[in-house]
């Protein structure tokens, strides 16, 4: 389930500060250490700035601190054709970091408690961590965990 790459569907996702369930995309960027994965919370909610030209990958507008890979609607991320069915952004602030024994532990049951959706392109994935690896707004220690991930 948590393998680099995998694009996850929780139905629903426990938020670690508590906030209301459910169902969300889960992104596996990588592993740092036996303990901890590098992943984040695709969303919906278009916060690129107006002026910013929206195009399929990387959004980056360092003069403003803005990243973010912006997944286009009906555009294929992996080999098996997937594509997410809205415009859809990971924004580099919020790329984070999840215990691996605790998201085993809450989520057994594929088909129950998640789906695997797919897993990305190469080249989508390589594009994704080059994105967030050269981004201001990214914390350094996850840039530091990004950088180990082989592309």
């Amino acid at each position: 389930m948590l393998e680099q790459g995998n694009l996850l569907y929780f139905t629903p996702y426990y938020f670690p500060d508590g906030n209301l369930r459910k169902n969300k995309y889960f992104v596996v960027l990588g592993e740092a250490g036996d303990d901890l994965i590098v992943a984040n919370l695709p969303t919906s909610k278009d916060r690129v700035p107006n002026y910013i030209k929206k195009q399929h990958g990387c959004i980056d507008s360092s003069d403003i601190n803005f990243n973010c890979y912006f997944f286009q609607k009906g555009v294929s991320i992996s080999d098996s054709g997937y594509s997410f069915p809205e415009n859809t952004y990971i924004y580099g602030e919020q790329i984070t970091t999840a215990n691996k024994k605790i998201m085993y532990d809450i989520y057994r049951k594929e088909g129950k408690d998640y789906e695997i959706k797919c897993r990305l392109s190469k080249q989508e994935f390589s594009s994704i961590i080059k994105c967030l690896r050269n981004s201001k707004s990214v914390k350094n220690k996850i840039k530091r965990m990004l950088n180990t991930i082989k592309i």
